[in-house]
Formats: C-alpha cells, structure tokens, sequence
C-alpha cells in the first residue's frame, strides 16, 4: 500500500470528488488521505505523514488536475535509486504551456531532469517516508516545502531532486494562506535559520 497525501484546508464535503477522481487513476494499492485541518501548511503535512505507513509516499495539492492512469506508478519509480531523494511532477499551466517551479529553468528534453538547485516545488511530489518533518514554526504557507528540501539536503550529500516530464499535471497555483505577510515572515525565518543572506 502506497500513501497519497492531501494536505488540505478545505472540509471533507468540498475534497470528495477530487479525491474520488484520483482514486479512479491509481490502483487499489494505493491510499489517499485527505487532512482537512484548519492549520497550516506544515501541519497539515506533517499529520498526514503521521497517518502513513508506505515506505514511499506522495504528496499533492488539492489544485491539481490532468490526473491520467499510471501517474502515481511513473512518479514513484526514479525512487528506486538510493541517490533520488524526490521527484515532482512536471508542473503545467495548461496541457501544452509548462508552469513555473520555482526559478528551475523548463528543460523538457528528456522524461527525467535534475533541479540544479536540489529542491522542488511541492504540488506534487513523491519521496521516503524516512522520518523528516516539516517544520511547523512556518505560518500559513510557503517556504516549509523549502526547508523540507534543505533538510533532506543536510541528511543526504549529493542526493538528486528530479522532475519527471512524463508526469503532466495542471497546477492551478492558488498560494492560499500566502497573503499578509505570511509569506515575506516565512522566508525571513527561512534564511535567518539556514544561515542565509536576502539578496539586496
């Protein structure tokens, strides 16, 4: 059994036929577990990998579409390398325009790149459930999926982040809980505790 999860804010009621329509692509050995927790981004996160049990897992966003057979097999095998940490879809705003991920450059000539700079965007992203939690002194949301990523980094030298460009998947990019300040207070945290300068 493989771990699906969907950190999510939204209640049960609104997620049910997105989670219905994954279902429907993957193969019954896989479980998908919605949060739903009025929390943040972090939080929610983590409690979902409380709940799993696999070995690998998954995790998406809830704006996510272009959902098709045999996703969830072809995100997991890079995984079979001990050096592959994670491995992202390949993120599309439409079914032929790819979206942004972070500032990685859009190399789509070959089914699997490497990010040059050992992180990803965490829309869709599947890695070992090997302990690592997310850091929960982010507020609502934004940069937590960064820190996950230096984590991952300082326990594992020269391990490879990867984007798979034969898993296409439409990103909707709502950045909710992102607004106020959230955001700019996060990534404040973020560099103060990795050591880090803010580009003047």
């Amino acid at each position: 059994m493989i771990d699906i999860l969907i950190p999510t804010n939204k209640p049960h009621h609104k997620i049910k036929r997105y989670v219905e329509g994954i279902q429907k692509t993957v193969s019954v050995d896989y479980r998908i577990t919605p949060t739903c927790f009025q929390v943040s981004a972090a939080v929610n996160r983590n409690y979902a990998l409380i709940q799993a049990k696999s070995k690998y897992v998954i995790i998406i966003d809830d704006d996510l579409a272009g959902f098709f057979p045999g996703w969830a097999d072809k995100l997991l095998e890079p995984l079979i390398k001990p050096k592959v940490l994670m491995v992202s879809a390949r993120l599309m705003n439409t079914k032929t325009i790819p979206g942004v991920m972070m500032d990685i450059p859009v190399d789509m000539s070959k089914p699997l790149v490497k990010s040059p700079h050992r992180m990803l965007p965490s829309a869709c992203i599947a890695f070992r459930n090997d302990g690592t939690r997310f850091d929960e002194n982010y507020i609502g949301a934004g940069f937590e999926d960064t820190d996950f990523c230096m984590q991952l980094n300082h326990k594992y030298y020269n391990g490879m982040f990867m984007i798979h460009n034969e898993v296409k998947l439409i990103h909707k990019n709502e950045m909710k809980n992102q607004r106020g300040g959230q955001l700019q207070r996060n990534q404040a945290y973020y560099m103060k505790k990795w050591g880090l300068n803010v580009k003047k």
